[in-house]
């Protein structure tokens, strides 16, 4: 049975998808040389839709502010302090990355909105959105980072309207390497934005504290010294926070560190030389600060006062299969996700990875204490895994298969989508910007989930039909659906799949442009039951509504 059959179309809320998109897109070259001339000469205006049946939205209508309240299904990891109280405080939601929320997302039901801003001079890099703390009075406002500018934006019946905009000096538009270094931020209990970008970690804030309105200050800058550092060309890649209130990082050639938010104290590991890190990492309540490379998965510990992967500190280092080549967008060898952790209260706990092997395999390691009574299970490279399941997205006779985004994770259950491009380009930029076409696109997404009872590991579901080119999934326990930014027939799509069975649920057509690529982009779920993303161009909004 086809898990599209019967799939509802946003029609309430979309532009119609006509032929004239699905030949913009088909003429990919023509895009990639519109991005190239837009990246030299830079963008200016907004654009904002706002469409129902065709007809502009009428001035009565009102974001929707019923059921946007989170559900208690139990499997909330434990609520870091630190961090904003706020509905997506840092790249993949919270420390144990695992990008799903107990806010509710849309239906697909009745009227939306979407908005895109456009031309903002935010070039690229946008990969999250990061929501900040309520203010005295009530609001809330976006920070983000992009390749060329750190900005504030407030979130409004009318849009998204920019507040503040600060250029970063020397910044080099469309730059792979700043735009992995800026990628993963954060926004701390005090509404202080924390940005990575090179050999360095900023500090921006409100001008006037607790004034959402008011400009974007530089409150602190940390430089990692270079002695701490393997090369001139090693750059921070992962930043995450501790659940004592301090940040940890990774940089691309294997330092890790952890610093505290005042950038007064800093300590350090070093992963043996050789070693490369493209990918953020995941942090526990315990200390746990898990760290994937290109050789192994390490549960870094911070202990108070150094950084450990003693096992008498609860630290560990373990072997898994690696692979070797590079190829479509992934972003270096070995595993192309950030560590997700699984497990919370008294569940079976693990962290969570995709593997490098030509046909990739999701792995569960023993997060914890290796079980006494468990046996290594055959044909993996240490006793400390716990599963090791191929992903072939529903082909029993795949050989190979990619993905460079985090597993995407509620209770036992975790999501792997399809980043497998059909081309042997090694050019990251070009791919990710025909991604969209449909004869090269990837498709297909799986959901796993574990068996306490049995300890086994098997997958549930295979979709072989939604193509999500490149970007982050996000799950609603609240409306039991993934969302992921994706394709059909070259149309740049919103997709809603349900978690439980993998059917597509319903999809909102964005159209043929490139700007509406998501770039490797998380989509995000935000107030009033919205899907926030990134784009290769900006930032876009889907928002149910309501007379």
């Amino acid at each position: 049975m086809s898990l599209n059959k019967g799939v509802r179309r946003y029609d309430s809320v979309s532009r119609r998808i006509d032929a004239a998109d699905v030949l913009r897109v088909r003429a990919w070259a023509l895009t990639v040389l519109s991005m190239i001339l837009i990246i030299f000469l830079g963008v200016s205006g907004c654009t904002t839709h706002k469409v129902i049946k065709g007809k502009a939205l009428a001035k009565s209508t009102v974001l929707s502010s019923i059921g946007n309240g989170p559900v208690n299904d139990g499997n909330e990891p434990p609520v870091n302090p630190y961090l904003a109280d706020s509905y997506w405080p840092m790249t993949h939601r919270n420390p144990y990355c695992q990008a799903s929320s107990p806010f509710p997302g849309p239906l697909g039901q009745g009227p939306a909105r979407f908005d895109f801003r456009r031309g903002f001079r935010a070039v690229g890099g946008l990969i999250t959105i990061a929501f900040s703390p309520l203010y005295p009075d009530g609001r809330m406002v976006i920070w983000g980072s992009a390749v060329n500018c750190i900005f504030k934006a407030y979130p409004t019946v009318d849009g998204m309207s920019i507040i503040d905009l600060v250029k970063k000096k020397h910044a080099h538009r469309f730059s792979i390497k700043e735009g992995i270094s800026g990628a993963y931020t954060i926004v701390d209990k005090d509404n202080t934005f924390f940005v990575p970008r090179l050999k360095k970690i900023y500090a921006y804030a409100d001008s006037i504290k607790g004034n959402p309105e008011s400009k974007i200050v530089q409150k602190g800058v940390f430089t990692i010294p270079d002695s701490q550092l393997r090369g001139k060309d090693d750059y921070v890649v992962g930043l995450n926070m501790t659940y004592d209130g301090m940040l940890a990082f990774a940089t691309g050639h294997g330092t890790v560190g952890v610093v505290s938010r005042s950038f007064d104290r800093a300590y350090y590991y070093h992963c043996p030389v050789g070693e490369e890190i493209s990918n953020s990492i995941a942090c526990d309540e315990d200390g746990g600060i898990y760290v994937v490379t290109s050789k192994h998965m390490y549960r870094v510990q911070w202990t108070g006062d150094r950084l450990s992967t003693d096992e008498k500190d609860k630290g560990w280092v373990a072997d898994y299969d690696t692979g070797g080549n590079i190829e479509g967008i992934r972003l270096g060898q070995g595993s192309g996700s950030t560590p997700t952790l699984m497990g919370a209260g008294s569940q079976d706990r693990f962290v969570v990875i995709t593997d490098g092997q030509r046909l990739m395999h999701l792995v569960l390691f023993w997060r914890d204490s290796i079980p006494d009574d468990w046996v290594q299970i055959p044909g993996t490279k240490d006793r400390r895994i716990a599963a090791q399941v191929p992903v072939t997205f529903g082909n029993p006779h795949a050989s190979q298969s990619s993905s460079e985004q985090s597993v995407c994770v509620r209770g036992y259950g975790a999501l792997v989508v399809n980043n497998q491009l059909k081309t042997k380009s090694k050019n990251r930029i070009m791919n990710i910007l025909r991604s969209g076409n449909p004869n090269i696109a990837p498709y297909g997404a799986e959901k796993f989930e574990w068996n306490p009872r049995t300890r086994k590991l098997r997958s549930v579901w295979a979709n072989n039909k939604v193509s999500l080119p490149n970007g982050i999934p996000c799950m609603s326990a609240a409306t039991n659906l993934v969302y992921d930014v994706g394709q059909r027939d070259g149309v740049w799509t919103w997709e809603a799949i349900d978690w439980s069975t993998g059917e597509s649920v319903f999809y909102y057509g964005l159209g043929g442009h490139f700007w509406y690529n998501s770039g490797w982009a998380g989509t995000e779920i935000g107030p009033n039951k919205g899907l926030f993303s990134g784009t290769v161009m900006g930032m876009m909004r889907l928002v149910p509504l309501h007379k």
